[in-house]
């Protein structure tokens, strides 16, 4: 891929959504930048209800994993919720501490990108992320398209006694006992190699892997395994962070495509840990952009 170089707002929100994979509401998006360029992007729900300072050191806890970044392009995406004035400014000053510190801010809300600091008098209307230099290079360099969780369509088979059969199971789900990994993630490649076949994923794979995602370190292991077949935890940690690139594309990029498919069939009120395992996954981690 050639280099692609941000000159604009709506460039710099095309970049940060193509890396996490759709386009995000109620969220803050973390650029994180050095020398080389982008290294990284991270995304976090919005919490206006969570402490000012507890929720800056979190983040700047989990931006300190990626060691070598030395900056921030910090995009709030406001919609029912948002990050508040207290917590950009805490956030600002425990990721300069870091030695991290955010170089710029940009505002997403009612339709329009402007800078977060300013007056709102440099704003542009949000459709023109599509139509950026950016996210035209993307478009070219990628057949994978960024999917907006809202356009999901309706679930209309809903399997809710699998769905309830399965949440219990995972319940009891042990994500460090070899043998049920090794059990979870063949049912996950089946699922997954059914879908490269067919282009279909059936209402009991859905509702396994909904009820699946609900212990969360069987989800992380779970979405781990789409890059590395390694049950080690260095390996799994270096792929969920983005520092070691998945060992097979093609299965990589059919388990993101699968996954979505799968929330078709899985009632919205039970989308929610897919949709945070999607979002804090190697698939919402952007490979260094060269």
């Amino acid at each position: 891929m050639n280099l692609i170089s941000a000159t604009s707002m709506a460039d710099v929100v095309a970049i940060a959504v193509n890396g996490i994979g759709f386009v995000p509401t109620s969220s803050v998006a973390l650029l994180l930048t050095n020398e080389a360029g982008l290294i990284a992007t991270l995304r976090a729900d919005a919490s206006p209800e969570a402490p000012a300072d507890q929720w800056a050191q979190a983040l700047t806890n989990y931006v300190h994993r990626v060691t070598d970044a030395n900056g921030v392009i910090l995009i709030s995406f406001e919609d029912e919720q948002a990050m508040t004035a207290a917590q950009y400014r805490a956030l600002g000053d425990t990721l300069a501490h870091a030695g991290c510190p955010i170089r710029s801010a940009i505002l997403v809300t009612g339709g329009h990108l402007m800078d977060y600091d300013g007056d709102s008098t440099d704003s542009v209307k949000s459709s023109t992320v599509a139509t950026s230099n950016a996210a035209l290079a993307l478009m070219m360099a990628t057949t994978q398209s960024a999917k907006l969780a809202a356009d999901i369509p309706a679930c209309t088979n809903p399997a809710n006694e699998a769905l309830a059969r399965f949440t219990r199971e995972a319940l009891t789900m042990d994500c460090t006992d070899e043998e049920t990994l090794t059990v979870a993630r063949g049912t996950l490649a089946d699922m997954i190699e059914g879908y490269r076949h067919s282009g279909i994923i059936s209402a009991e794979h859905a509702a396994w892997i909904a009820g699946t995602f609900t212990t969360k370190g069987m989800c992380d292991m779970l979405m781990a395994s789409l890059a590395t077949p390694s049950y080690d935890t260095g390996t799994v940690g270096a792929v969920m962070l983005g520092r070691k690139s998945p060992e097979g594309w093609k299965f990589f990029k059919a388990g993101a495509d699968a996954l979505y498919a799968a929330l078709e069939f899985i009632p919205t009120e039970h989308r929610a840990d897919l949709l945070a395992g999607i979002g804090g996954s190697p698939l919402s981690t952007v490979r260094p952009i060269c």
